[in-house]
Formats: C-alpha cells, sequence, structure tokens
C-alpha cells in the first residue's frame, strides 16, 4: 500500500507566538545499586521534597555507591488525594550547560536539570498531516488519537525562563487545531493540576509512571474504556536513581539530591501475557510487563525495550485492541492500560520495520495511539517516519 506523504509546508493559518526551531535528547540512566526490601505505608501519592500544605488547581561529585531502597504499598485513592502545591525555591537560579540543558534550583532539594522546549512549527504541522493521512487510511473503522507530552520545563520552568519559552499547551492545542479524523488527547491541565506530586524526574528526561496514570486516564475518558482508579494499583518506590542528566549529559551536581523512582503494578500484572518480538514482528519470545529484575540505574526501562514490537494481552474482554505508536515517553503508559484494552501493541517508529497501517489491520486495531513527547513532536525525522512507514 502506498499513501502519499504529507508535505510540511508553513500555512497562514498557522498564526502562532509558539516561535520556530526544536531541539532534542535521548538519554538512557546508567549507575550503580545496592538493594534493600522495606515495607511501609503511604496515604497520599509521592510529591516532591519542600512541599507546602496549600491546595492549588491550575488549568492551563561524583558518587560510586547509591543505596536503593524497593518499598512496597497500596497506592493511595485519587479520589481522596489531597493536592499540595510545590513552594516554589527562594533561589530561582538556573544556568545553561555545556549539553544546551537547563540546570535549576541549585542546591535545594528541587534541583532538576530540564530539557529546553523549542516550538518547531513545520514539524508540528506536518505531524498534524501525518497523522491525520494514517487515520485515513487505516479507515474509519479505527479510531486514532496523537498525545502530545509535555516535558518538564512545562511544568517546572525557573522564572527568568518563563517569557523566553513557548507555551507547551498553546502549541500543542495548535497542533491538535490541525487534525482530521484524529482525536487530540490533552494532558497538560491534568498534569499542571497535579504539579507537585512526583510527576517528572529531576536527574532524567523522562516522566515518572505517575505523570503516565493521569495521562492514560485522560486518555481511557476519551476513548471510552474502563479505567481503574489508583488505589487498585500496587506501588513501589526505588530510591537513589540518577538519570541521563547525570550518568550520560555529566550534570554531576544532581547526585546530591538523587531522584526516587515510583512506579505501580496494575492488579491483573499476574494474567497478563506479554509477547516480545522483533522489529518485523517475527520470532516472539515470552517475557513480562514489568522488569522488576532492573537495577536501579535503569528503573525506567523497566517498562520494555524500544527495540522491539511487544504484544500485550491482558485477558480483558472487551474487543478493544489498541496500538500504540510511541518515543520512550510512551513505555511508561502501558501498564495503565492493562484493564482498559483486551491487547496492547507497544511499538517504536524508530525501530518499526513494517507497513504500519498493515499491521494495525493484522492485529484487529480498533484504536491507535500516537504518542510522542513535545520535543519528539518536533522532530523533522521522527515525524518523517510516521509517513514512511505507511509506504514501507
Amino acid at each position: 500500500m502506498k499513501i502519499k506523504a504529507f508535505t510540511a509546508v508553513l500555512a497562514a493559518a498557522l498564526l502562532s507566538s509558539c516561535g520556530s526551531s526544536m531541539g532534542t535528547a535521548s538519554l538512557t540512566p546508567k549507575s550503580s545499586e545496592t538493594s534493600v526490601t522495606a515495607a511501609s505505608q503511604e496515604k497520599q501519592p509521592p510529591k516532591e521534597e519542600g512541599s507546602s500544605e496549600a491546595d492549588t488547581e491550575t488549568t492551563t561529585t561524583t558518587t560510586t555507591t547509591t543505596t536503593t531502597t524497593t518499598t512496597t504499598t497500596t497506592a493511595p485513592d485519587e479520589g481522596n488525594m489531597s493536592l499540595v502545591t510545590t513552594e516554589a525555591p527562594k533561589d530561582q537560579s538556573y544556568y545553561i550547560s555545556d549539553g544546551g540543558f537547563v540546570v535549576a534550583y541549585s542546591g535545594t532539594p528541587q534541583m532538576r536539570a530540564m530539557e529546553q522546549y523549542f516550538f518547531n512549527e513545520s514539524a508540528s504541522y506536518a505531524l498534524a498531516g501525518n497523522v491525520s493521512s494514517y487515520a485515513e487510511a487505516v479507515g474509519d473503522k479505527t479510531r486514532v488519537y496523537l498525545m502530545v507530552i509535555p516535558t518538564a520545563q512545562e511544568l517546572y520552568n525557573p522564572e527568568g525562563l518563563v517569557n523566553s519559552t513557548q507555551d507547551q499547551s498553546d502549541c500543542t492545542l495548535e497542533i491538535y487545531s490541525n487534525l482530521s479524523g484524529v482525536t487530540g488527547v490533552a494532558v497538560n491541565n491534568i498534569l499542571k493540576k497535579h504539579k507537585a506530586q512526583y510527576l517528572y524526574s529531576r536527574t532524567d528526561f523522562h516522566w515518572q509512571p505517575l505523570a503516565a496514570y493521569y495521562s492514560s486516564k485522560v486518555f481511557a475518558e476519551t476513548a471510552k474504556v474502563d479505567f481503574p482508579l489508583l488505589d487498585t494499583y500496587t506501588m513501589k518506590k526505588r530510591e537513589g536513581f540518577l538519570g541521563g542528566f547525570y550518568t550520560l549529559s555529566g550534570i554531576t551536581e544532581l547526585a546530591q539530591y538523587p531522584d526516587d523512582f515510583y512506579y505501580f503494578c496494575p492488579a491483573n500484572m499476574d494474567k497478563v501475557k506479554v509477547t516480545v518480538y522483533d522489529r518485523g514482528f517475527n520470532n516472539g519470545y515470552e517475557s513480562v510487563l514489568i522488569h522488576e529484575e532492573n537495577s536501579v540505574d535503569a528503573s525506567y526501562m523497566m517498562f520494555g525495550t524500544d527495540d522491539a514490537i511487544i504484544e500485550v494481552d491482558t485477558g480483558i474482554k472487551n474487543d478493544r485492541v489498541l496500538v500504540l505508536f510511541k518515543d520512550s515517553y510512551g513505555n511508561a503508559l502501558t501498564p495503565f492500560l492493562t484493564q482498559s484494552f483486551s491487547k496492547i501493541y507497544v511499538c517504536d517508529n524508530r525501530f518499526f520495520e513494517i507497513n504500519s497501517v498493515e499491521f494495525a489491520k493484522k492485529v484487529g486495531a480498533t484504536d491507535v495511539l500516537f504518542a510522542f513527547n513535545a520535543s519528539s513532536a518536533g522532530n523533522n525525522d521522527r515525524v518523517a517516519l510516521i509517513s514512511e512507514l505507511m509506504n514501507r
């Protein structure tokens, strides 16, 4: 099957204050660990250190050994959660690292590194067009969605950069406004509402699983599928996580305040059957939903590899089959959707070697979700892959 590629052109209709140009980074955590198992009870979902109890709602140096504590608890009931706001550090200092990353709030428990966000107008316009072309090609019996996931700078930008940084919410809505036959899944507001909780790692460029939970909830509501509350999951905590900003980008001062890493095991995890296939959807072998055996330095990698096609048979009998085309941010969505779809196919465009339209038809997809972080959404090569895979 040959599908006409969407041409990235600037249109007069795209009037935006988002600007142009883009920046991306691909980092994988790496460190060392010693594991200790403990048990405790927590009444609230994780929040960042230094939090106050004020309620809020918003709609718009080197170390050689890291000690890790793995704590297992029942996750809190989201319905009973109090929303707290993280008290902004008095010192709003920041600097730009040699690698081009923002390093903010040095010397405080809220110190973090962040990718800089730059809106790429032509790539974003092409993203909307390519996903719309995919929806047309796969047919109207398959629902197609696009989720653009904000990066940490959207929530934790220091004051001195606010006026010079494009608003990711506005830029994402601009992308969604150009979709045809595709539903945009807007998650910025719910993440802003819960920003005081542990939503993004401070030492790694990925989000935390709790942010993926809230985003999965928005998607499930949009797709009109069942979605369990947070208290049905088993929450586990790992201490001493130093992610890619530390290990690969060399921002060593982050070792003063390593991350905690919280993940959530669904109630049906023991019933889920996972098969991992190669890039051509061949040579499958049995695997697991969450690789809890991973060391702390590979905590985010516990959700599976990018270099494969992963089939998740959830045991849910609702005849809804989801194909998830994603970047590494999308990996954390899967555990939260195992009680919403009967099967899930997790695919990374960068390592996918077959025709994406024919694949969705072959597996009987009722739903296709494209989920990319905001930097990937502005990456010309990543966006072009959507079109290329339709013609493969």
